[in-house]
């Protein structure tokens, strides 16, 4: 099983290529990481232009409304990245919020668009999904990688976690009974496994959060 850690501690001596690359969690624990999933702390593109590199993976704004996406995904491989992930993202948005964020755009459709467009570019990609609906606009979209998010995570007790997590491979099944070419992994940290063995659903691999607090 592949694994691969997101991180934003920067630089490294040696950049790891099973590293994923985001500024915007530097100095976040695991259970704050959401926060910055949501609302990133700084220009963070800028950040990840202006950074030696430091994977072979980088987390990208795919709603940045600065700047070029072709001059952002040309920059990107001349600093020697293989691939993008949408980090930050509007996974996780909800409600009235979720429907004001779109009119940026920020949504969901529109991160699968810039990473189909980055794909075609000729950068690897894999996204970031939350639900059942969401996946099936990535794999239209034309992305076959995908990296299941487990939500923000209320869990109070072994028995509602164990139920969360029967759910979550539940909708990993439906996916891969959709399409078997899918390659499917999970997002999670020590945090997340102490509420839910996220590590232990049935993937292709595993997106660890390296912890910063």
């Amino acid at each position: 099983m592949k694994s691969l850690t997101l991180s934003g501690r920067a630089p490294l001596d040696t950049p790891n290529n099973n590293r994923i690359f985001c500024p915007t969690l530097a100095g976040l624990s695991a259970s704050q990481a959401d926060l910055g999933f949501l609302m990133p702390r700084l220009d963070h593109n800028r950040a990840v232009r202006e950074t030696a590199r430091q994977g072979a993976w980088a987390a990208v704004l795919a709603s940045d409304p600065f700047g070029s996406e072709i001059a952002l995904f040309s920059r990107l491989q001349e600093l020697g990245y293989s691939g993008i992930i949408n980090w930050p993202s509007s996974i996780l948005l909800e409600g009235n919020l979720r429907q004001s964020m779109s009119t940026i755009p920020a949504s969901p459709a529109f991160e699968y668009d810039f990473l189909a467009r980055a794909k075609a570019a000729g950068l690897e990609t894999m996204a970031f999904f939350l639900s059942l609906e969401q996946a099936r606009l990535a794999l239209q979209a034309g992305l076959d990688h995908l990296i299941l998010h487990p939500g923000l995570l209320s869990v109070e007790d072994s028995e509602s976690g164990a139920l969360v997590l029967r759910s979550l491979q539940t909708l990993l099944d439906t996916l891969k009974i959709e399409d078997e070419r899918t390659t499917i992994y999970a997002y999670t940290s020590s945090w997340h496994e102490r509420l839910i063995p996220l590590s232990t659903l049935s993937v292709d691999g595993v997106i660890w959060y390296e912890d910063h607090g």
